[in-house]
């Protein structure tokens, strides 16, 4: 991380190197001096994959940046206005989109797709990131796959999947689409990047990070970036992480781990509601001022009509959104749970010698599940606890699934037997 770049945040070389190479040739094509090298380095449509918090939407972010950079030395440079506003989300030319619900609806894509055809305002390219695509359904897939067949000249697709199988993400989308795969970063790199970012930008009122605290939040997050970030910089991130890791203990002691189940449960919407009550008050305070709403004098009665329509609809995708999120922390939860079994199949194994425990500070618990566990009942808990996180994405109520995990993890542990 010696030079600034858009890349800096990029943990894999090979990854790396390839959008470096595509930001330039995309420069060189619209220069008007690209190679034939340079129109198979550079695509119209990308598709980025990886594990959670992996960084596959930062890289996504990046090369967006990059396809947009000024600088006419270095392309990516992180430094120039255009790279600044992609990456802090305000470029005119970059669209960032996130599903408001489960799935993205049809209607949001028809009125992206209309953005699309237009050319660029200021860069060089117009581009679209699809965040979470693994939640394109059916229909909202077909809207968006007759411009990834033929885009138009200026516009960049990005879609950013945890794989590209077809549970995660449209057979006739990936067809079409140049693959990124991004592999989890290392402890040590997530530990450098927060140390960096700290320098870049410290926060008002905190202390300053030490290598320990970021190396322990890079191990205990599991290769998961934002995660780490989370722990280093959080309090009740780490109590809520403090409440995942403790679950498998809590499974030995009936007449508590159903309850705790439900604890899980509502540490993960008690972060939902932190992240977003703030956003869905000031949505709603917008919309009120744009309506009209307060307002007096002849005729405001008759403006007001349907205004009611507009707020259900709002408060109907704040709610969908809060539910995703609730969804999404407790994956985050149940990825902290399979991590102490992961920490005690090393131990049952003895191949601390070759591999870190993800969660250092909880070594003598994961030790007691080694004693407690054969290493087949602890893969089969990993295996329970996978097929809940599986089920989280389907119709299923968070609480019954917890409940049901619980209930084969105790059977698994051979609990009251």
């Amino acid at each position: 991380m010696s030079s600034p770049s858009v890349f800096d945040k990029i943990s894999s070389p090979q990854v790396r190197e390839s959008l470096q190479k595509a930001a330039a040739a995309a420069r060189r094509i619209v220069a008007g001096t690209a190679s034939v090298a340079d129109h198979a380095a550079m695509t119209h449509s990308w598709i980025f994959t990886g594990p959670p918090g992996s960084g596959r939407t930062i890289a996504a972010r990046a090369f967006a940046a990059a396809l947009m950079c000024e600088n006419p030395e270095k392309v990516g440079c992180g430094t120039c206005q255009d790279c600044r506003t992609v990456l802090g989300g305000t470029h005119a030319d970059f669209l960032h989109m996130m599903p408001s619900g489960k799935t993205y609806l049809v209607d949001d894509v028809k009125r992206v797709i209309e953005q699309a055809y237009a050319l660029p305002t200021t860069a060089p390219w117009r581009v679209i990131l699809f965040e979470e695509a693994d939640r394109f359904n059916d229909p909202s897939a077909n809207a968006l796959l007759k411009s990834v067949e033929e885009p138009p000249e200026r516009t960049v697709f990005l879609m950013s999947a945890p794989s590209t199988a077809p549970e995660d993400f449209k057979v006739t989308l990936r067809s079409r689409c140049r693959h990124v795969y991004v592999p989890s970063p290392s402890a040590d790199f997530i530990a450098d990047l927060l140390l960096a970012e700290q320098q870049q930008k410290p926060q008002p009122g905190q202390d300053p990070l030490t290598e320990d605290q970021a190396l322990w939040a890079a191990a205990a997050a599991s290769g998961h970036i934002g995660r780490a970030r989370a722990l280093a910089r959080n309090e009740e991130s780490r109590q809520r992480r403090m409440v995942a890791v403790k679950l498998p203990e809590v499974v030995y002691e009936p007449a508590r781990s159903y309850l705790y189940s439900s604890e899980l449960f509502a540490s993960a919407a008690e972060e939902a509601e932190r992240q977003w009550q703030p956003v869905e008050e000031r949505e709603l305070a917008e919309l009120e001022q744009s309506l009209g709403m307060g307002a007096t004098g002849r005729g405001v009665q008759a403006s007001l009509r349907g205004t009611k329509g507009r707020i259900d609809e709002l408060q109907k995708d704040q709610k969908r959104r809060r539910r995703r999120a609730e969804q999404d922390f407790l994956d985050l939860a149940l990825l902290d749970v399979l991590s102490m079994y992961r920490d005690a199949l090393v131990v049952a194994t003895a191949a601390q010698a070759r591999t870190s425990l993800n969660n250092p500070d909880r070594g003598r618990a994961a030790a007691e599940l080694a004693r407690r566990n054969t290493p087949e009942q602890l893969l089969q808990c990993i295996d329970a606890v996978t097929q809940t996180r599986l089920s989280l994405g389907g119709n299923v109520r968070p609480e019954v699934a917890l409940d049901g995990m619980m209930g084969q993890l105790q059977q698994i542990c051979r609990v009251g037997q």
